[in-house]
């Protein structure tokens, strides 16, 4: 009899569990359901949205009679999303291009040393090899065509799928077959490493100019560039040529670092909001008054471009070359919980005469000149010439 008693406190005791437990479950869904449906952490649209992607995924997954991969498939829809916007500088990152990403802003990429390009006759040639590199470690030189990489042949890649290839090898020693133009075939042991890539390179030319070129505006360039200027100055130079023709631009806080140094007082950049409200950076009365020239040219553009145009419109510098981009707008970078990243326009930004580089169409030079293939130098003579 006691244990009869026993059993059904038990079985009552677990019933009495049961019901908290749907009780419980119960309360969490509805709350979840209320959450997502009304704006709690997102609104019934994204919640809508995000059950569409899940039954189109499903169908595919279902239906497709080739082989799917789910992360290609999010990748694709999350880049199509962003390119939608219809804005060329925002986009979408996958994980592997978010790390890259990141290292890049440091002036930092993984890889082993080296510039390609895909030729004419679709070969993998290397154009350069940094100094101080695995490459040039391994004894690879220009000129020479990739063949393969760690084992795997190149010839039906892309670019980037052999530049992704290589930076899969991060940390690791690899076989790479390279070929010199008569098809002589060699096989090089190379490491892949995080290798620094200074943005900043200086010469003195004759008159006692200055040279200095700014590859971009990342982390370390407006401190490169300043330790270029005073060591250029030490030596004697009298007058300063800035090249930032191919410079894609870079980070805010270097451009101002770097103006801050060469005006005297006054704005140096004008951010603007979505709902219109500004921020002003502004320079201080210290300031580098030698006579300076800038070479810019159609693919100069964001932080390179304000350079150019900071200086132009204080009457500091003379630009020389190519109408530039226009590009007049900042973005952010937001990580995603997968590890990937969106890249999105947030701001307009003007010069310190608060001009719209983007609708006014760039920077128009104060000497346009054209480099040819019979004169590569008509640019940099262009601007010598101004300084003389």
């Amino acid at each position: 009899m006691k244990k009869q008693k026993n059993s059904f406190f038990n079985k009552k005791f677990k019933l009495i569990q049961l019901i908290i437990v749907c009780l419980v479950v119960a309360a969490l869904s509805a709350g979840l359901t209320y959450v997502l449906t009304t704006g709690g952490i997102g609104s019934k649209q994204y919640f809508d949205d995000a059950k569409s992607y899940v039954e189109i995924e499903k169908i595919i997954n279902e239906n497709y009679i080739g082989d799917v991969d789910e992360d290609t498939l999010f990748n694709a829809a999350a880049s199509a999303m962003v390119r939608s916007i219809d804005d060329k500088w925002s986009y979408y990152m996958s994980p592997e291009e978010y790390a890259s990403y990141k290292l890049t802003s440091s002036n930092e990429y993984a890889g082993i040393g080296i510039s390609v390009k895909q030729n004419d006759d679709g070969n993998f040639e290397i154009l350069s090899v940094d100094s101080g590199t695995p490459a040039e470690t391994a004894g690879l030189t220009s000129g020479q065509l990739i063949v393969s990489v760690d084992g795997q042949a190149v010839a039906d890649m892309t670019l980037s799928e052999v530049q992704e290839l290589i930076r899969s090898k991060l940390n690791k020693d690899f076989p790479m077959v390279v070929s010199d133009s008569k098809g002589n075939e060699v096989s090089v042991t190379v490491a892949c490493e995080i290798i620094y890539k200074d943005p900043i390179s200086s010469r003195m030319l004759d008159g006692n100019i200055g040279y200095i070129k700014i590859d971009n505006f990342e982390a370390g360039s407006s401190e490169g560039a300043i330790s270029a200027i005073e060591k250029l100055v030490a030596e004697g130079a009298t007058s300063f040529i800035f090249d930032v023709r191919n410079n894609p631009g870079g980070l805010l806080s270097e451009l101002v670092s770097l103006l801050d140094y060469l005006l005297p007082d006054g704005d140096l950049f004008v951010s603007v909001d979505k709902q219109g409200n500004e921020t002003v950076k502004t320079s201080d009365k210290i300031c580098l008054s030698s006579k300076m020239a800038v070479l810019v040219n159609a693919n100069t553009y964001s932080a390179a471009e304000f350079f150019a145009a900071a200086l132009q419109e204080y009457d500091w510098a003379t630009i020389v070359g190519e109408h530039t981009t226009g590009k007049a707008r900042s973005q952010i970078t937001i990580e995603l919980s997968n590890g990937g990243a969106v890249h999105i326009s947030t701001h307009k930004y003007l010069t310190p005469n608060r001009v719209d580089l983007a609708e006014n169409g760039g920077i128009k030079p104060d000497i346009e000149a054209v480099n040819t293939n019979e004169d590569p130098q008509v640019q940099l003579n262009a601007a010598i010439k101004a300084l003389k």
